[in-house]
């Protein structure tokens, strides 16, 4: 076995005819060695903290000695981060400065010089940029950079894509660009930087919206003037706000807006003047950063940006927030619903954080300055409705946020629409005064989760369709993500788990482009479910541990107390008891500090969940009158955390119905088999027209049993068999394996039972077992082995 470096092997070196001959001869195999990928590279730095490993990950490109190093040097250096954050720059460690300082010094100080100066534009650059920048610099031939370009690719330090006059060279390695480029004096590297700003201003001249972020980058670097910085960064922000790329966006409007801020600086410490053209453009940055901002999850510094934003506005002169509206201005109505839109955003940054009460008040704020403005109708108002109507929604009151998202969209469309085109340059408050058609699509969308919350799905799903159809028409990528997530989440409603996943799939691919972390964490929640559903316990348990990660970073209270009771299910089926309990602990804390009347519902039906599992295991552990006794008191502490979830008008129905299913489990455990019967008959035809097939499942094998103890064995054997076959069609294996015991012991326990029947049953629980340790459902897994090991007795 031997190894070589293909790409720095010389056309005239022995060992290539050697290989040719060898292959010829097929006494040889060659094995190329790829670069390791993302999650490769995650596993050989698996002890360091997530943002470092990600910082690793593309630093070292897939080169395994350079990720050793760089974590070794992470881990070591007296100046290296100490927190989970990644370091934005650090030196190269010298092992790495070593094998790179080799590999140039291979080439000519011409190459190298060369090379060096490449590394200003960035790790890949054209022949016409680095065929300018040389001849600017030392004038130097095209001629002469072919050579020099030809010697670092035969070296193996550059490669090149691409014919004719598009070809485009890259270098072998990031690393490499970064110690090139550190190796340059500072000085050197400004002078580098503005003539490359000035080559690409001449190669973008006419298209500037195409090469404006790396001319920023070029600027800023060397030291250009803030006017030509503000201009370039706002081309390139509007170009990644247009591509829903928003922390790119972000980058370049806060790039902007401090540059606009230093000129207003610099220039005695006089404010903008009022009515002019900086004053206006800097509103207009400063509010596409309040819109990044928020979508990145930002919502404190979201805020401020919009009360800035209020602020600038006010210097301008318009008519006044702080006074009386002066109504014989002329666009009076017009700057009126402007502002009222701003307080619009400002609540909505509250809502994102649960604080329903600032919410509603930054609301009512816009709505005075509308009343004051005379303005009626329109879709200003229909703006304050729609957050209004979120509001209701999740506080649970159901029937006044369908009733106010209905008047929002009835306003709407009486709005003239605009196109996609007239619209694509403006800030979200101008785009709804103009009639951006999106607006309608974002109400459909809540409309379907009103709609979804009161457990009809299927109307839900033709509401986010109807979004979906819009926001493809505009190609509003943030807002498919979403309606794409909504969509999963109806579809796991209805345990319809293959179009629900490929729904979901898509959601995060468009989230993670555009940065939107509270939607990624509700996308690995339903992740989290999708396992649950299949069985994957350790699976969705470690989706729910990232979406409630992710869901920390943005301060999502709403997000982080669902997942953590989704968690919590998942530590139950695992046996985990305790860990489940105390996840329920803190989502009842966030809850009840947040005041979410349906998520303390949800914590308190899993609390009852809990006591039921604690319950079993209490009278598995050892069948004495103590342990049944203990196991009862569990049973009724149970009912009385059901019966107060299910007392609260804001429940979700899928939760309801969740409640309802674990209150008649609650009874028949306790033996008042007549009163579970009928609360379990009601859930089962409720689910059943509801499409709630993951409960109306459940709810069918619960019949059974309850059946079954009553003595009515065919209707038992057909609730049973029917739950099996939804389980196996859906691919629920822990369902099927529960559905599997019941009917197992249904079948040992039944009095006169033949030697068939008890043989079925036998398999049945023997079936049961083998999915439980598959699944890793501890608890279940241990009720089944004693059950087999006592009927195997008798």
């Amino acid at each position: 076995i031997g190894t070589y470096r293909d790409n720095e092997l010389p056309s005239s070196h022995p060992l290539r005819s050697l290989l040719t001959d060898l292959h010829r001869e097929q006494v040889v195999t060659t094995l190329p060695i790829q670069p390791l990928s993302d999650e490769q590279i995650a596993a050989l730095v698996a002890e360091l903290p997530g943002a470092l490993v990600q910082y690793i990950q593309r630093q070292a490109a897939g080169n395994p000695f350079f990720a050793e190093e760089l974590a070794r040097s992470l881990a070591t250096e007296p100046d290296a981060p100490a927190t989970r954050d990644a370091p934005t720059a650090m030196p190269l460690p010298d092992t790495i400065s070593a094998v790179l300082e080799l590999r140039m010094s291979r080439l000519t100080a011409t190459c190298q010089r060369l090379l060096s100066n490449a590394s200003v534009l960035g790790g890949s650059f054209t022949f016409a940029a680095i065929a300018q920048l040389e001849a600017s610099g030392n004038g130097a031939s095209e001629d002469a950079v072919l050579d020099l370009l030809e010697e670092a690719i035969q070296s193996g330090v550059l490669t090149e894509e691409g014919t004719g006059t598009r070809i485009t060279y890259h270098f072998w390695h990031p690393l490499l660009v970064s110690h090139l480029y550190d190796q340059l004096s500072a000085a050197r590297r400004t002078r580098l930087h503005r003539r490359a700003a000035a080559i690409l201003q001449r190669a973008y001249q006419g298209n500037e919206e195409e090469g404006a972020a790396l001319i920023a980058n070029h600027l800023v670097e060397g030291g250009g003037e803030p006017a030509e910085i503000v201009r370039y960064a706002a081309l390139a922000g509007d170009r990644a706000y247009s591509l829903s790329a928003y922390p790119e966006a972000e980058r370049f409007y806060r790039l902007a807006v401090t540059h606009l801020d230093d000129t207003n600086s610099n220039s005695g410490g006089q404010l903008i003047a009022p009515n002019t053209e900086p004053q206006m453009q800097l509103a207009y940055l400063l509010e596409r950063l309040g819109e990044c901002t928020r979508n990145l999850g930002n919502y404190e510094e979201a805020r401020r940006l919009y009360q800035r934003v209020l602020s600038v506005r006010g210097e301008r002169g318009g008519p006044e927030r702080s006074g009386p509206i002066d109504r014989s201005h002329p666009d009076a109505q017009h700057e009126a619903q402007i502002d009222a839109l701003l307080w619009r955003e400002i609540a909505l940054t509250w809502y994102d954080v649960s604080d329903n009460a600032n919410a509603r008040a930054c609301c009512e704020r816009g709505e005075s300055i509308l009343r004051a403005a005379n303005v009626i109708g329109g879709p200003a108002w229909a703006s304050i409705r729609v957050l209004q109507s979120y509001i209701y929604w999740q506080e649970g009151n159901f029937d006044a946020a369908r009733s106010v998202a209905e008047e929002a969209l009835h306003l709407y469309e009486q709005t003239p629409q605009a196109s996609s085109s007239d619209s694509a340059r403006f800030t979200g408050t101008q785009r709804t005064l103009m009639g951006d058609p999106v607006n309608l699509g974002r109400t459909h969308m809540l409309i379907g989760a009103i709609t979804n919350a009161t457990g009809h799905t299927t109307d839900a799903l033709t509401h986010y369709h109807d979004a979906l159809n819009i926001f493809e028409q505009y190609e509003r990528q943030r807002e498919i993500a979403n309606a794409s997530c909504y969509i999963g989440d109806a579809h796991l409603r209805k345990t319809e788990n293959q179009p629900a996943y490929a729904a979901l799939r898509r959601a995060l691919n468009l989230a993670e482009r555009v940065g939107d972390v509270s939607l990624i964490s509700g996308i690995y929640g339903n992740f989290g479910i999708i396992a649950t559903h299949s069985g994957d316990l350790l699976e969705a348990e470690n989706w729910f541990q990232q979406g409630i990660v992710l869901a920390g970073q943005i301060n999502d209270q709403v997000f982080i107390s669902i997942l953590y009771l989704y968690h919590a299910i998942a530590q139950q089926d695992q046996g985990n008891l305790d860990n489940a309990r105390t996840n329920i602990c803190r989502a009842l804390t966030i809850s009840r500090s947040i005041s979410h009347a349906s998520l303390i519902g949800f914590a308190l039906v899993t609390t009852g969940l809990l006591r039921i599992a604690q319950a079993k295991q209490t009278v598995q552990e050892q069948r004495s009158r103590n342990n049944i006794d203990a196991s009862k008191r569990l049973l009724l502490r149970a009912l009385a955390s059901l019966r107060r979830a299910l007392a609260l008008d804001e429940l979700d129905a899928e939760i309801r119905y969740e409640g309802q299913l674990a209150r008649a489990e609650t009874l028949l455990l306790l033996g008042d088999l007549d009163t579970a019967l009928q609360q379990a008959e009601a859930v089962y035809e409720a689910t059943r027209q509801q499409e709630l097939t993951w409960i109306a499942a459940r709810t069918g094998a619960l019949l059974g049993s309850i059946l079954a103890a009553q003595g009515q064995w065919e209707q038992a054997k057909r609730n049973f068999e029917q739950a099996m076959q939804v389980f196996r069609q859906r691919d629920m294996r822990l369902e099927l394996a529960r559905t599997q015991r019941q009917y197992g012991l249904a079948l040992l326990r039944r009095e006169g039972t033949d030697r068939l029947d008890r043989h079925q049953g036998f398999d049945y629980l023997g079936e049961a077992r083998q999915a439980f340790k598959a699944c890793g459902a501890v608890l279940d897994l241990s009720m089944v082995e004693r059950e087999i090991a006592r009927y195997e007795k008798v």
